[in-house]
């Protein structure tokens, strides 16, 4: 696997990795009417578009401490990305989150989740924040896992307004971005 910054053209297979992921892991992590919604609306193409948007907001500068990395396989095709922004909730602008950290389902377990979520934190590092919070579905047990796995440390609870359904997410953080770059 190679890790490497996004660019424009990558959109349509962030939005197939994004699609086929989110929809894998959390199938049995919601009720089944808003998952259904979901996987019925929330189409490759239509995050393939969102995510051309967000590196738009990259190339014209209006999104200068977002990172946004991808890794790919031998033959070129993106297997797993990741996303960090600063922290909506921070006024000190010392905290990043990671909005996103998808491997396709058929890398799991390879070690391309760890590896991302690194090359991620270091970036965000280079930019100045010096904490990382994320927040995941308090059910996918398995990310929770992870995420404590590569040293993270719950600090709190909240929702997440899938279409009107409220899901229990947790909140980990890293105090000490460094600690996850390893340095």
């Amino acid at each position: 696997m190679m890790i490497r910054a996004a660019v424009v053209g990558d959109a349509p297979e962030l939005g197939r990795v994004m699609v086929e992921s989110w929809l894998s892991a959390h199938r049995d992590q919601m009720p089944h009417v808003a998952w259904q919604r979901r996987a019925d609306e929330w189409t490759a193409d239509v995050s393939g578009r969102g995510w051309a948007r967000v590196m738009a907001d990259q190339v014209d500068g209006s999104a200068p401490h977002d990172v946004l990395l991808v890794a790919e396989d031998d033959s070129r095709a993106v297997q797993a990305l990741v996303y960090g922004t600063p922290a909506d909730d921070d006024v000190s602008g010392a905290i990043a989150e990671i909005g996103a950290l998808y491997v396709s389902p058929d890398r799991r377990g390879q070690g391309i989740g760890a590896a991302l979520l690194r090359a991620g934190a270091r970036e965000l590092a280079q930019l100045g924040f010096t904490t990382l919070r994320l927040s995941v579905l308090t059910a996918n047990r398995p990310a929770r896992g992870f995420y404590e796995a590569m040293g993270a440390h719950e600090i709190g609870q909240g929702t997440f307004d899938e279409e009107g359904c409220l899901l229990p997410v947790t909140v980990y953080e890293w105090s000490d971005v460094n600690a996850l770059v390893g340095e």
